[in-house]
């Protein structure tokens, strides 16, 4: 029958169509083609006219020393954290293992325990050992483990004679577990190996492990394939970093939701990747982005204006060709230079808080020019778009609509963004912070409230643990078997992320409300880990209760130091300083020190101190940005 499209379809049953002659074939579309697509694409711009992927070397030093590391974020197939703790386990030297990877990582092998034995035979902790001497060239590649199905067919075939067909047979039986159809194929089988003088016991051995392992077995070609699409990925990732990075970041616009709370960013995670391995990402640049990510030197990813939310391929191009006419002037210059039914409001308002627009306001600091441009962005548009309706009813000007003077940008004073302001905007439309991060302005109560830093959990620490920092994303979730809530959240400090988990208990006793994305705290618990085992297993925190950041650091903190010297500051200073004291009584001990030549001296004085964002900050503004440092108890 013909279905949608004119697309021919049948009504048969999938299992049906084999006996009636039809061949069933999945095509799939895969993102990572266009990657790879891409990726060349920039390669052979910046120099290489001649790459050609389908030729590079299959025993790369580089790409192996990648995979074995376990860096292979947006590597295709080994992308995923355990996957990439398997391999760190399995320690890849050749493609045929990162075949077997892919056919290993699954439930089936795992669960049948055939993932430990393929990592202790390719080390050499277990021997490989085969029944039948025929049997070694088959499963050479695979130390001995019967990993696909073509080795169970090819077994049949090369130790009891059987047909392709009947080999075939054998192994929709095996994946199918069909008993009729297996004790009669295992009659078969160690009569067949009878004839090559098998042993009927060692015969029967061999069928019970292709039994076993037959029901789990993958198929070899798919495998290949996705291996070989697995190894180019990692392979431009290892000898081309700046441009697969590029790439990889173009394809996930329009596919990463900015601003959503209760998934990952995978935008957010590539750019950091790309960052770890010392590529800077420039920001989006209405004089200098491109539509996509784009490449600049040195070592750069310049921000795509269309991975900017609300910004569509039609405003780029827009932005992008009056561009060509020369740099943008102002605003006003701007607004009157594209097409605002584009580039509308809501768009250049999109990309002044994304910091695309900074250079309209010359002169001034990042919170300044935001403010500045945004309150200006309502009239500027409006007074262009007038223009344009005039033009477009043949009214005509008295200037040429090129000629037209720009107006000055925001005429009325306009306030000045907060730094907390910059860093949300940049969160909104751009999916991360992009000019700092909320948590640098706190980093001394971190300090102080913390046991731990996130990047030094391991897995001998057995007392409870307490991290500061920010929860970065909450998904709600609940329970199957009896339906109560509990959240499991993204954590984050100056030194790394780690997943919470607050199970119902602890969710229904108040902390379920607690868990606002943003939201800067400490949170206590215990430590646990997830994963393969070992350096590579990710940490885990069950929590058992979260502070609010202040409270956490008067907790913990044993003495507040300020670096002063007394005799240096003057009178005024000091008084100042200690009526700042005095207004925020609490428990934690207070002292001056300062370098002399015979070493640190130290002053501890009579007022005691509740530790606070605004008390740090009112000693900053007086003895220096530098000045506090808290000592914690834990």
């Amino acid at each position: 029958a013909k279905g949608s499209r004119d697309v021919v379809t049948t009504k048969y049953e999938g299992s049906i169509l084999p006996q009636l002659g039809l061949l069933k074939v999945d095509f799939l579309g895969l993102r990572t083609l266009s990657i790879i697509d891409g990726a060349v694409k920039y390669i052979r711009s910046r120099g290489t006219p001649s790459f050609d992927i389908d030729k590079i070397p299959m025993d790369d030093a580089k790409t192996f020393e990648l995979l074995r590391s376990g860096k292979a974020l947006a590597v295709f197939q080994l992308d995923s954290q355990g996957i990439r703790d398997l391999m760190v386990r399995v320690k890849p030297s050749e493609f045929s293992d990162v075949v077997a990877l892919i056919a290993l990582y699954r439930p089936g092998p795992m669960q049948a325990g055939m993932l430990d034995m393929f990592v202790d035979r390719k080390h050499g902790r277990e021997k490989v050992r085969y029944d039948s001497p025929l049997m070694e060239p088959i499963l050479k590649d695979t130390y001995g483990c019967m990993l696909y199905q073509e080795q169970i067919m090819e077994i049949s075939k090369r130790l009891a004679n059987f047909t392709p067909g009947e080999a075939d047979g054998l192994r929709k039986a095996m994946s199918k577990k069909v008993p009729e159809a297996l004790a009669k194929l295992r009659d078969s089988f160690v009569k067949g190996c009878g004839v090559n003088k098998i042993a009927p016991k060692v015969a029967n051995k061999v069928y019970d492990q292709m039994e076993k392992f037959g029901g789990y077995g993958f198929n070899k070609s798919h495998s290949a394939a996705y291996g070989l699409v697995a190894y180019q990925t990692a392979y431009l990732k290892a000898n081309h970093p700046l441009e697969f990075m590029a790439a990889v970041a173009t394809s996930e616009i329009g596919h990463s939701a900015v601003g959503a709370t209760d998934k990952e960013n995978k935008l957010v995670t590539y750019l950091e990747d790309a960052r770890s391995q010392g590529i800077t990402i420039l920001p989006p640049d209405i004089q200098k982005s491109e539509a996509k990510f784009s490449i600049e030197d040195p070592n750069s990813i310049r921000f795509g204006l269309v991975a900017v939310k609300n910004v569509g391929q039609g405003a780029a191009e827009s932005l992008i060709g009056a561009r060509a006419q020369g740099p943008f002037r102002s605003l006003d210059d701007l607004c009157m230079r594209v097409d605002l039914r584009a580039v509308n409001k809501k768009v250049l308002e999109s990309l002044i808080k994304a910091g695309a627009m900074d250079g309209l306001a010359p002169g001034l600091g990042v919170g300044a020019a935001r403010g500045k441009l945004l309150a200006a962005v309502e009239d500027c548009v409006d007074r262009q778009q007038r223009v344009q309706a005039d033009i477009s009813r043949g009214q005509g000007l008295l200037f040429g609509a090129g000629d037209m003077p720009a107006a000055p940008v925001a005429a009325t004073p306009a306030p000045v963004m907060h730094e907390h302001d910059i860093l949300s905007f940049e969160k909104e439309v751009l999916g991360f912070y992009f000019s700092g991060h909320p948590l640098l302005g706190v980093r001394e109560l971190l300090r102080a409230a913390a046991s731990h830093e996130i990047s030094g959990l391991k897995a001998e620490i057995t007392a409870p643990v307490r991290l500061a920092g920010m929860i970065s994303q909450v998904k709600r979730m609940v329970t199957k078997e009896e339906g109560k809530q509990w959240a499991k959240c993204a954590f984050e400090d100056l030194s790394g992320e780690v997943n919470l988990l607050v199970f119902p208990r602890r969710y229904a006793e108040g902390l379920g409300a607690q868990l606002k994305v943003g939201a800067i705290v400490a949170v206590e618990g215990k430590l646990s880990f997830r994963g393969e085992g070992g350096e590579s297993a990710a940490p885990e925190i069950v929590v058992n209760d979260i502070l609010s950041l202040e409270a956490a650091a008067s907790r913990h903190a044993r003495r507040l130091r300020l670096a002063c010297d007394p005799a240096a500051v003057p009178d005024a200073v000091l008084e100042e300083l200690r009526e700042v004291l005095e207004r925020n009584p609490g428990p934690c001990p207070v002292v001056l020190e300062h370098d002399t030549l015979g070493g640190t001296a130290v002053l501890e004085l009579d007022q005691r101190v509740m530790i606070g964002k605004n008390l740090l900050e009112s000693i900053q503004k007086l003895l220096g940005e530098k000045s506090c440092r808290i000592e914690n108890a834990s």
